[in-house]
């Protein structure tokens, strides 16, 4: 069902801009009000749109991903049960109706006319709150992902010293780090084992060779336990792993590659995963050197290391859905082809 009102609502650390769109009405002329961004802000944005004859069970809500600044109101929204949907900041920034100029407000009634236009499509499709479990493990990765990176300062600049005194105060800073990374691993297992769900997903993934506590983690945080993602390839360009095309006309024809623009900690993890499969799996390795196809230079295996990766992900894709654990090869035919393909790979 078709919504009947659209509202448009660009957000900022303090303050909401909300603006309704109006048919045969220029988007300059959107009715806009600015409210604060807090639970009375948005307490006072649905009196004024009741106000403004805004049906609220029939409206549809749009505004940017912002992190933490939407995550009060997208709160407020759920509770009330209001239909919303997160837009990308690109939405906004191309949308060819209206204004070239940039403001708060022009921003908001752009948001307002892209719900109307695209109303029940893909482009608009109204969005879930994670659970609050998913939303706490959520913020207990992002915390261990910067406790790593300060960590990863550290060391770097441990290097940088001559004098025992300055490597002493940075081994301390190193170890209160990693007794910090260690307390939030702690949190994120007792949060887990909370929900049954969650833990029969997480304990699955571990059977996969490769894949540890941290990269297991990361991949149920990222997808709210296989639900953010359709399918392996929209999560591996997500975390830089799968290529993307850029072409255009006869002119413009760039080499598929990974976008620069993606998790780059949670890539890194991948690659350590990627190693240690390749070290310990015999089907992965096989599968490494025909990669590789006999040649040593490190493009070439970065490439592969980088097919090793995006096969991590579909397998725990396939585990992840499918809820079941990784199934080794058993019979004795399938390990003696193993053993050929092995020692024939060895030969290149």
């Amino acid at each position: 069902m078709k919504n009947k009102s659209f509202v448009g609502i660009d957000i900022s650390k303090k303050v909401i801009d909300v603006s309704i769109f109006r048919e045969d009405t220029n988007i300059k002329m959107f009715p806009h009000e600015v409210f604060n961004n807090t639970r009375k802000g948005f307490g006072d944005m649905c009196s004024w749109l009741k106000k403004s004859r805004v049906v609220l069970s029939q409206a549809l809500f749009g505004m940017e991903f912002t992190g933490c600044y939407s995550l009060d109101l997208e709160k407020f929204l759920t509770s009330k049960n209001y239909s919303f949907c997160m837009l990308s900041t690109r939405i906004v920034k191309h949308h060819p109706m209206g204004t070239i100029d940039k403001s708060d407000k022009n921003d908001s009634a752009k948001i307002a006319d892209f719900l109307y236009r695209y109303d029940g499509t893909e482009c608009a499709k109204p969005y879930k709150l994670p659970s609050k479990a998913m939303q706490q493990l959520k913020q207990l990765v992002n915390e261990r992902k910067f406790l790593v990176e300060q960590r990863t300062n550290f060391m770097n600049r441990m290097q940088m010293f001559e004098t025992k005194e300055d490597s002493a105060m940075y081994e301390s800073y190193i170890k209160k780090l990693n007794h910090d990374i260690e307390k939030i691993d702690q949190e994120e297992c007792e949060l887990m084992s909370k929900e049954e769900d969650v833990l029969d997903t997480f304990q699955n993934l571990l059977t996969i060779p490769g894949i540890g506590f941290v990269n297991a983690t990361n991949i149920i945080a990222i997808t709210r336990n296989f639900t953010a993602f359709d399918t392996a390839r929209q999560y591996a360009r997500y975390v830089g792993v799968a290529p993307c095309s850029h072409t255009s006309g006869t002119s413009v024809k760039w080499r598929s590659r990974p976008s620069a623009h993606c998790n780059g900690q949670v890539k890194a993890d991948l690659s350590m995963a990627a190693l240690r499969a390749v070290e310990y799996d015999v089907e992965m390795q096989i599968f490494y050197n025909r990669k590789l196809g006999g040649r040593k230079d490190s493009d070439t295996k970065r490439k592969a290391l980088n097919a090793v990766k995006f096969k991590l992900i579909r397998r725990m894709f396939a585990i992840g859905k499918q809820k079941r654990k990784w199934e080794v090869l058993k019979t004795s035919d399938d390990r003696k082809n193993l053993h050929i393909e092995k020692s024939k790979a060895s030969e290149l």
